[in-house]
């Protein structure tokens, strides 16, 4: 697994001269705004973000979109079909992003087949889940300013763009963003950036 983490999943793969590796995993790029899937989709292939970010979210049962994660250089997301048909999300791209496409069953096949590619997968798992559960935490640890400021401060890292531009991740989301991932309101959000 320390080789995947070292060198990434792809140079791993590529490394290993796994069979039919170009025939199921492509590049794709998009530019800012673009949604990659939308809650229409009910399966979709598994990405992993090379350069860009983006956001992953809903709609909720009033009909409005919200947004619960921002995902950066890295990290991988995709729907591998285990949750069934209720599952349904979003995918927006915040800047000029660059993707890895992995087929779903050809992923499952790596998972299942080569035990360093499942250790690194669970990791991976168990990363995403700590970021969910850091950010719940926060929520119910800080008053609602707090938890802008906690948010905002942590976001305000740099990233590479699919244009080879620097950008800072705080820059990229809007207020109703910040107020869907602190569970407080736009207003609040604005007030307490300026």
């Amino acid at each position: 697994m320390e080789i995947i983490l070292e060198k990434g999943l792809y140079a791993y793969l590529l490394e290993r001269k796994v069979p039919d590796l170009k025939e199921n995993v492509t590049v794709k790029r998009l530019k800012k705004g673009a949604l990659l899937y939308d809650t229409s989709q009910e399966y979709t292939d598994i990405f992993e973000i090379v350069s860009g970010a983006v956001k992953l979210g809903g709609i909720s049962g009033k009909g409005k979109e919200y947004i619960y994660e921002l995902l950066t250089p890295g990290e991988f997301f995709g729907n591998l079909a285990f949750l069934g048909p209720t599952f349904c999300e979003f995918c927006k791209v915040l800047t000029a992003t660059e993707f890895r496409v992995y087929k779903t069953d050809f992923f499952k096949h790596l998972m299942t087949h080569d035990p360093q590619v499942a250790e690194w997968a669970f990791t991976k798992i168990v990363y995403r889940w700590n970021k969910t559960e850091s950010m719940l935490a926060n929520i119910r640890s800080y008053e609602p300013r707090e938890r802008i400021q906690v948010l905002y401060s942590n976001l305000q890292r740099k990233i590479m763009t699919a244009a080879s531009r620097e950008v800072y991740l705080n820059k990229l989301i809007t207020y109703q963003d910040i107020a869907d991932l602190t569970a407080t309101t736009r207003q609040l959000a604005a007030d307490t950036i300026h």
